[in-house]
């Protein structure tokens, strides 16, 4: 079903929306968020009071209905990472994907494709609607307070994207003291790299400010078989926030910038190896190629991608006033302007050779074609948020708009290529002849601009109707409007204005009347409208040919289950959960016929899995050991085009066809996890720390059918890896402000890819961290 035009009114979810904020009497008495007891930080629960803001306010996270982690300032100390995707690699349900570019991962959580994780700094979305994988996290780890990462789809409260789920990155502000100054340098041994971080921060009275930079050059990476040939990146990171408190209220301006030029790995790929006669061909080929190709064929592809540049600035400012009444405890703003911008080299090659009979003479043919391709995306976004939080007897309300708008010019440069020819026909020996024919690429230019916006009016709940019980109920309606405003490429046509309206919602409930106990239950609806890529532009990036758009995609939408459990006790700490996801109308790419490709709507994905952290602590000894795990089982019902073959030798006609297909075999490993022994010691003032754990994943398989070389249906299989590491660290000095830790990672050089990587991963090698803080 087609995306439908924006309705010019929901009356009846505006309705909803206004009885949930206004049905309770003004006069009542104020709900008050409890105590903290835990965090979850790095995957590992520990003691420690902390407030999340999950639920778009500060809260306990032992009443917060959904899955919720969080990584530390100090665990990025303890284990520091030169990319911020890493970080997060070891969250249960937590994957991290490098889309065959090191300097540019990107996040997967519960097995959802980056597209269907929402990146948040500060608030502002980090969107990209050119792209193929999601957005990156274009942030340097010194910039950040912390992260939470909110699992399962979080859309009422936070919009488009959150689908898979949301990383908020929350950055750093003044400090403690008028003047203040930090240095944090991070060398990887696996790139040759060293991250130098430096920032000056203080506050002074009301007023607070931090200014930082950092940059990291690192080489290509080193795998347990060898260097990865061109997978070297650069980035820098310059911000700058000052802000101004005063009682009951806030205010703060941000600026930032990220520049990152990176290298990816040329992919060269075989598509059929030779081979003698017909036996290596399979599928609904073999017998065409019997017949018509006859002895040999092999074909290769050579894929070079570069990106000299992508780029991302933002400034954003905003305020908070707080107790503004009896029953208005907060109104919230901010505003933001972002820029990326993306320069995208992408020149492949593809060589076929072909031997075959015609009667007596024996035929040689090549083929090759050479495309270049360089695109350059300018994408201004701009928006912001109003936020109100009302305490209405046992309900604590919040209401609110956000608004976004990308506005994008796209130049599609076609910088020329050719496609050859070379055929030696047979002849009697020794009077050979040849047939050379090169037909050039003429060389194009195109520019494109186009604009999504969306408009989203949400109200969530929280209902205290008894004692240890919390219900949490949301509900959100969203506006989406996409147009094309100019295009000078011929071959688009189909320009028509895109959008969508939709209501989603949630509900929550949250026990907690037995002692350290918190139990949970959660529905959530899930909502991604399609890419302005998707429904117009297509790409050609890593592919011989080309995906094409298609305006008549469904936004993609999911219905979310989970019940869970934390637990904290004197020693024993539990973080469990268990979920199931029905999705339906996610966006892939699938063969069409002659040769290209087609963004298509996915039928269904059925997603079942569970989340652990559990550790223990053994006090007197200073030893926690404790295990990260998660299973994830995806089952995908979906259509894909299908080549067949009728009739032989000059009569053979191929077909293409729909055919479809239902698997378990998703491409993600079933199982994974970190199991491990930690450390911790105090002399005194001095703290030393230890963390000896293997990291492991079961083996992962993908059915897919082969549209490439038409081998029919094939499972490609990714081998179950485990690497042993340690990490040793130690703070000391006054409040502990200097810090050095050393990682040994992949203690016993494994060579491995992960499932949902597309170049091998580190083999051995060390991280260093030192820095301090005055």
């Amino acid at each position: 079903m087609p995306p439908k035009k924006p309705q010019a009114v929901g009356p009846l979810s505006a309705a909803l929306m206004m009885s949930l904020a206004l049905a309770w009497p003004a006069g009542a008495r104020a709900q008050e968020a409890p105590e903290s007891q835990e965090l979850q930080e790095g995957g590992e629960i520990v003691l420690r009071e902390v407030l999340v803001t999950a639920t778009r306010t500060e809260r306990d996270l032992m009443a917060v209905p959904m899955s919720v982690s969080v990584v530390s300032e100090q665990d990025l100390k303890r284990e520091p990472a030169v990319n911020v995707a890493d970080a997060l690699a070891d969250i249960p349900g937590v994957a991290v994907t490098d889309g065959g570019m090191p300097g540019g991962k990107r996040v997967m959580i519960r097995g959802e494709n980056p597209m269907r994780s929402l990146i948040l700094i500060d608030g502002v979305k980090v969107s990209e609607q050119k792209s193929m994988s999601g957005s990156a996290i274009l942030i340097d780890t010194s910039q950040i307070e912390r992260i939470e990462v909110i699992k399962g789809p979080a859309s009422v409260l936070y919009g488009s994207e959150a689908i898979g789920g949301v990383v908020n990155i929350i950055t750093k502000k003044g400090g403690d003291k008028p003047v203040g100054f930090s240095q944090q340098l991070v060398a990887d041994s696996s790139t040759a790299s060293v991250d130098i971080q430096s920032a000056v921060f203080g506050t002074a009275g009301g007023f607070n400010y931090r200014f930082s930079a950092s940059g990291v050059n690192a080489g290509d990476r080193r795998g347990a078989d060898g260097v990865i040939a061109n997978s070297s990146y650069r980035n820098r990171n310059y911000s700058g926030r000052v802000g101004y408190d005063w009682d009951g209220a806030s205010v703060y301006l941000r600026a930032d910038r990220y520049e990152s030029e990176i290298h990816i790995p040329t992919n060269v790929s075989s598509g059929l190896a030779p081979f003698t006669g017909v036996d290596g061909l399979s599928g609904p080929v073999a017998g065409y190629a019997a017949s018509v190709i006859g002895m040999n064929f092999s074909s290769s592809t050579d894929v070079a991608l570069y990106l000299p540049r992508w780029d991302r600035e933002s400034v954003s400012g905003g305020f908070e006033l707080r107790d503004l009444s009896e029953n208005l405890a907060r109104l919230k703003g901010e505003a933001y302007f972002q820029n990326m911008k993306k320069d995208f080299y992408n020149n492949v090659h593809v060589a076929n050779y072909l031997q075959f009979m015609i009667g007596p003479l024996l035929e040689d043919l090549y083929i090759t074609v050479d495309k270049n391709i360089r695109t350059y995306n300018d994408q201004d976004s701009y928006g912001g948020h109003l936020q109100s939080d009302w305490r209405l007897g046992g309900h604590y309300v919040i209401a609110g708009a956000d608004y976004n708008k990308d506005d994008i010019t796209a130049d599609d440069y076609r910088l020329g290529g050719y496609v050859s020819i070379f055929m030696t026909p047979g002849a009697p020996p020794g009077n050979p002849s040849v047939i050379d024919i090169t037909v050039p690429d003429v060389p194009a230019a195109y520019r494109y601009k186009l604009d999504q916006s969306a408009v989203g009016l949400f109200v969530q709940d929280e209902w205290s109707f008894a004692d240890d019980w919390t219900a949490t109920l949301g509900l959100r309606e969203t506006w989406v409007d996409s147009r094309f405003k100019f295009n000078n490429n011929p071959d688009l046509n189909d320009l028509r204005s895109i959008g969508d309206s939709r209501l989603v919602g949630n509900v929550g409930l949250v026990y907690r009347g037995l002692e350290n106990l918190s139990l949970r239950a959660m529905w959530a609806q899930g909502y991604r409208f399609p890419s302005l890529n998707q429904l117009y532009l297509g790409t050609t990036h890593g592919q011989q040919g080309f995906v094409h758009p298609n305006p008549d995609l469904a936004p993609e939408t999911s219905n979310n289950y989970e019940i869970g459990a934390r637990y904290q006790g004197e020693n024993w700490n539990l973080d469990l959960a268990a979920f199931h996801s029905d999705a339906k109308n996610f966006i892939t790419y699938n063969r069409i016929a002659g040769g290209d490709w087609r963004f298509e709507n996915l039928d269904q994905a059925r997603t079942f899995g569970a989340e652990l952290g559990l550790d223990y602590s053994f006090e007197d000894y200073g030893l926690t050991p404790y295990v990260n795990a998660a299973w994830l089982k995806r089952r995908i019902s979906n259509h894909v085009t299908a080549v067949t073959v009728t009739g032989t030798g000059a009569g053979a006609v191929i077909d293409y066809r729909r055919v479809g297909y239902r698997t378990d075999d998703s491409g993600l490993a079933p199982f994974s996890g970190r199991l491990g022994l930690k450390w911790r010691k105090e002399f005194g003032g001095p703290e030393l720390y230890s963390d000896l754990y293997v990291n492991w994943a079961s083996k992962a398989k993908n059915y897919r059918y082969d549209s490439d070389y038409s081998l029919g249906f094939v499972t490609d299989e990714y081998a179950a890896w485990q690497t042993l590491n340690l990490t040793l660290g130690a703070r000391w000095g006054e409040a502990r402000k200097w810090n050095a830790s050393l990682s040994l990672r992949n203690i016993g050089d494994q060579g491995y890819t992960r499932a949902e990587n597309n170049i091998e991963d580190p083999g051995f090698h060390v991280i260093l961290g030192v820095g301090f803080e005055y």
